[in-house]
């Protein structure tokens, strides 16, 4: 005779996807715009301003480009070399 029954283990749910990385995803490799108001639209915007105070670019000209233009690689945003020879947000 069981006084108490023996409890049956259950394991952890596995962990669901992120919806914010996954429509960050989304907009880098596929252009697709999030929902306004939402997580993403606030990190993708974010991401324009430029979080670094000093950017680590890497030139991305290509052959027909006028102007030397590249990307910051810490902060994600497009830079352009100026008259100064210093690299700057657009």
């Amino acid at each position: 005779m069981k006084f108490w029954p023996r409890r049956s283990r259950l394991e952890p749910p596995a962990p669901r996807p992120d919806p914010t990385r996954i429509a960050i995803l989304e907009h880098d490799l596929f252009g697709i715009q999030p929902q306004p108001g939402t997580a993403a639209a606030l990190a993708i915007g974010l991401r324009r301003v430029g979080a670094c105070s000093t950017h680590a670019p890497v030139e991305v000209t290509g052959l027909g480009d006028q102007t030397r233009n590249g990307l910051c690689t810490r902060c994600g945003i497009p830079v352009i070399l100026n008259d100064e020879g210093d690299w700057a947000a657009v």
